[in-house]
């Protein structure tokens, strides 16, 4: 098997294997900590944390940080009128959430005094509308990030993990990663050189082989089993773990990217990456959206060419791409990514195919290679019968197997095989794109903190 070969198991695998592994839980309220601080959140990823006696009430809590961090507060009895000038509205309140002990959701809690600090795992104010909560606090187990000193030690056992780490500013903690981060490319560059060690596959890590580097912090992801087991391992014997979303939507990368750099105590640059990459989707989903499109595209979003390939379905992160940018998904009525069978490719016909995989190089011959090699089903589409079937290989296949901060990358690089004709800057992108995926892109860039 060729190295592109091994790379496109490698990275199906990644996507795959945590749909099908049962999640652990958070098991009960004395694995999270209790909170020592109370949390104001002005909405869009601003947000301060103060540390506090965890004896106070919450509304106490707010005084004294209001009263360290500077800010003018305004009560009514324990309701919130006012911080540091953002004042009650028709639209936005202040009102006093909590995350139960053994929970990851905020909860609007109506009393501020009868209850205090270490009730709960979690404590904001947070100035959200009706709709709207405040920015996480706790991981994907249910631990607070709140808290703790910043790591100087840090393990990926992820290659979403390692970038996220790395867009916040982490790439000088890292001192071990899996075997198959290689982004950005100072990650590999380093693991030749010996700096960063290797601890073991995406599914199968070495728990020995975690401890040998004294980590201060590991970061892994919830739809991973291996990984919340060894999380809960970690945890038994001291050791912090971060445990993020698999990334199954664009707020849910947005969201590991501000707890991360949360953790490394560098939240404000994390919420700059996060509005830039946020920013960056806008702009195209806006381009995209003030075409004169008669209709939405039906596309289909598969992990290879096979007969009855893997694709995308409705809660995936591709797909919440796809709905950003004027997309009908043919399989939106399938959960995550699923098997499907090779007549409904023909039943629901999709005009655009994208084929993310590293079995084929970014050249002609592989990409006619890989068309002749289709079933009649495929070939049977008005995407084969009309040339709009693409391939997305080395690092844009990465780009879209990995929900991470390339997020903006990818919704650019779908919108131009697309929606192409929305694009007036006269950049075409080929039906192959590989490592050189970022020459067609003039929105999306990748961020750092």
């Amino acid at each position: 098997m060729q190295g592109g070969q091994v790379k496109t198991v490698v990275s199906v695998a990644i996507l795959l294997v945590g749909l099908v592994l049962t999640v652990i839980t958070v098991s009960s309220a004395s694995s999270t900590d209790s909170s020592s601080g109370i949390i104001i959140d002005f909405g869009d990823y601003e947000v301060s944390y103060s540390a506090q006696d965890e004896s106070l009430s919450p509304i106490d809590a707010l005084e004294n940080a209001c009263g360290a961090l500077g800010y003018e507060l305004q009560t009514s009895g324990s309701d919130v009128l006012s911080i540091d000038g953002r004042s009650n509205t028709s639209e936005k309140t202040w009102s006093l959430y909590v995350v139960e002990s053994g929970s990851t959701e905020w909860t609007s809690l109506s009393s501020a005094t009868s209850v205090k600090l270490s009730d709960y795992t979690a404590v904001c104010y947070g100035y959200c509308g009706a709709d709207d909560e405040p920015a996480p606090a706790v991981d994907e187990t249910g631990y607070s990030i709140y808290g703790h000193d910043a790591p100087s030690r840090i393990v990926s056992l992820a290659p979403s993990c390692t970038e996220t780490i790395c867009a916040v500013g982490g790439l000088d903690s890292i001192v071990a990663t899996d075997q198959y981060s290689d982004y950005p490319s100072e990650v590999p560059e380093r693991q030749s050189s010996g700096e960063i060690a290797i601890v073991g596959g995406f599914t199968n890590p070495s728990y020995e082989k975690v401890l040998q580097q004294s980590p201060d912090l590991v970061v892994c992801i919830s739809t991973q089993n291996a990984h919340l087991q060894m999380a809960e391992k970690l945890r038994a014997v001291g050791i912090r773990v971060l445990v993020l979303d698999g990334g199954e939507s664009i707020d849910a990368v947005l969201d590991n990217i501000y707890m991360t750099g949360v953790v490394l105590e560098n939240a404000e640059g994390a919420a700059e990456v996060a509005d830039t990459i946020s920013g960056q989707i806008t702009e195209v989903s806006n381009i995209v959206d003030t075409y004169d499109f008669k209709w939405e595209k039906r596309v289909m979003v598969a992990l290879s060419a096979v007969q009855s390939p893997w694709v995308s379905g409705s809660g995936t992160y591709v797909s919440d791409v796809m709905s950003l940018i004027c997309v009908s998904n043919i399989y939106d009525s399938e959960a995550g990514w699923v098997q499907v069978n090779a007549e409904t490719i023909i039943k629901y016909n999709p005009e655009v195919i994208i084929v993310v995989s590293s079995d084929y190089e970014a050249t002609q011959e592989d990409y006619d290679s890989m068309l002749a090699s289709m079933s009649e089903q495929w070939k049977g589409t008005d995407a084969y019968k009309n040339g709009n079937i693409y391939l997305f290989t080395g690092e844009a296949a990465d780009c879209a197997s990995r929900a991470g901060p390339r997020v903006a990358e990818l919704t650019e690089l779908l919108a131009r095989a697309i929606h192409g004709e929305a694009f007036s800057d006269g950049v075409v992108l080929p039906k192959y794109v590989g490592d050189d995926y970022t020459d067609y892109l003039t929105i999306a860039r990748s961020v750092s903190a």
